[in-house]
């Protein structure tokens, strides 16, 4: 069918946008009626809370308590809307736009990543309008409504790219401050700021400000423990099961900033994919989480709500939720920062992270570590002692060397990995995080560059990732030869990025 602006079929145009769009549901990805069932019970729920296609989840709770979510469109909505008594059991009710707004004379443009507030007495969605890239003056609009379940009323744009001159001005988040409103936007081109005029409808030429670099998008900000807190989405989004979307963060005491992550790094300075500090990253259960949105329930309690690439059962979007908890004022998503299968309901109060089934299995204690592809052990290289000693792959020898405990950090499901004979932490050298970094030993310096993750790939082995890069440890260039060099590199899957963990 087509609308009245002389758009074309709307699902054509959504398997178009799909097969390239950044911020798109997969194609054949929709919002299905009826209910999306968590299995939740009065304890507890399970990961994905659907519905399917709620992808660049935004959401909010209306004075009736009353959850709303809204995601990017889908062949079947252009923005689709679902409720929800408890964050988990999600019910689809209808699209909050009945037809695309006339502000652009694209047929192939897109309605993404919508952004639910309530301002002024009303209900302001904002929605990003554009087609996939940013050549084609992209633009973030408004449509109002006097209740969040529509009908929503479009306003027109509040600004393009050509009005800022900046590229893909999308993905918005509206704050107010101080009584100031302003409006977050920013994809793969830097994440930047503007302010709004009070009634929420135009931008205020000259006040933009930078908050962070390219390869990021999908900014959101959660005020908590007297900090600004941005997070974002950075690495491939929308490749199914090979999407590398993840979620970082920085935190500022000033709403424009600078931002800074965990290791001091001004986000404005990372322009590479994947080079902050991951809150929350993928499995081989869930593969590329991101595009988030945070909302606290009831109890006071602060949960994220996102959406995977892909399951283990589909190729396509679905939304997700987890805890948000704080550690040293920084965030930890999920105990450990990968979604969870089975987490505590929302709303009761309190939330053991020993019932959240994201847990590798792999304990504290003393372990050999063995290279799937090449049948070799984890070692430092001739059981050196010193500072920046090369971390290799070699045969048995039965050596200390070649053996590491395993210790908590209290950081978010991370953990040292502290060779037996010289005492000293496995790190990244020199907190690199480009592929091909070596990997080495070195004193504990308290720097995330020392501190992994190991994930289970579900098949009894696992990937060390590095909290630093997000980048895995794996044998260079897949050698099975003794005294190969460990560096890391992007997760891709082959057998020399798996290890198996024996106990000594």
């Amino acid at each position: 069918m087509s609308n009245g602006n002389g758009h074309a079929e709307v699902e054509r145009r959504s398997v178009l946008k799909a097969i390239g769009a950044g911020t798109l549901a997969t194609a054949g990805a929709v919002a299905t009626s009826g209910s999306a069932a968590a299995d939740a019970s009065s304890t507890h729920y399970h990961n994905p809370v659907g519905p399917i296609g709620f992808g660049d989840v935004s959401a909010i709770q209306a004075d009736d308590g009353t959850y709303y979510a809204y995601g990017t469109e889908t062949p079947n909505d252009i923005v689709p809307i679902a409720t929800s008594d408890d964050l988990v059991n999600w019910t689809y009710i209808g699209s909050a736009l009945d037809s695309y707004p006339d502000w652009r004379d694209n047929a192939d443009a897109g309605v993404w990543a919508p952004d639910i507030n309530y301002y002024n007495g009303q209900y302001y969605l904002y929605y990003s309008y554009s087609t996939w890239g940013s050549s084609n003056n992209p633009g973030i609009g408004v449509a109002t409504a006097d209740s969040p379940d529509g009908p929503f009323e479009d306003q027109g744009p509040v600004f393009r790219a050509a009005d800022l001159g900046m590229t893909n001005c999308i993905d918005s988040e509206f704050r107010v401050v101080d009584g100031t409103p302003y409006l977050v936007w920013g994809s793969w081109y830097g994440i930047y700021g503007v302010e709004l005029t009070s009634d929420g409808m135009e931008y205020v030429p000259g006040t933009t400000f930078h908050l962070a670099g390219d390869s990021r998008e999908g900014g959101m900000i959660v005020r908590e423990n007297g900090y600004y807190y941005l997070f974002y989405s950075t690495g491939h989004c929308c490749e199914g099961y090979d999407s590398t979307y993840e979620v970082e963060v920085g935190r500022s005491e000033s709403f424009v900033g600078p931002y800074y992550n965990q290791n001091g790094t001004d986000l404005r300075d990372l322009n590479e994919h994947r080079s902050g500090v991951s809150v929350l990253h993928g499995t081989d259960e869930f593969t590329g989480p991101g595009h988030n949105t945070a909302i606290r329930d009831d109890a006071g309690d602060w949960w994220m709500l996102y959406h995977v690439e892909a399951t283990t059962d589909q190729e396509t979007r679905t939304m997700m939720i987890d805890r948000i908890q704080w550690e040293n004022d920084w965030p930890v998503v999920a105990c450990d920062g990968t979604p969870s299968t089975q987490s505590p309901m929302p709303g009761t109060g309190s939330y053991d992270c020993g019932n959240s089934t994201n847990t590798t299995g792999i304990t504290e204690g003393t372990y050999t570590i063995t290279n799937v592809n090449s049948g070799m052990l984890l070692e430092v290289a001739t059981a050196g002692t010193s500072d920046g000693d090369t971390v290799r792959q070699y045969s048995d020898t039965g050596h200390p060397c070649q053996q590491w405990d395993v210790i908590e950090t209290n950081g978010g499901g991370t953990v040292h990995l502290r060779n037996v004979h010289s005492g000293k932490l496995m790190e990244v050298a020199g907190g690199d995080t480009s592929g091909g970094a070596s990997v080495q030993q070195y004193a504990d310096t308290g720097h995330a560059t020392q501190d992994w993750r190991i994930v289970d790939n579900g098949n009894g082995t696992y990937r060390i990732e590095n909290a630093n890069s997000g980048k895995v440890a794996e044998v260079s260039d897949a050698s099975t030869a003794a005294g190969a060099d460990v560096v890391q590199w992007a997760w891709h899957g082959g057998s020399n990025q798996r290890w198996l963990f024996d106990p000594v």
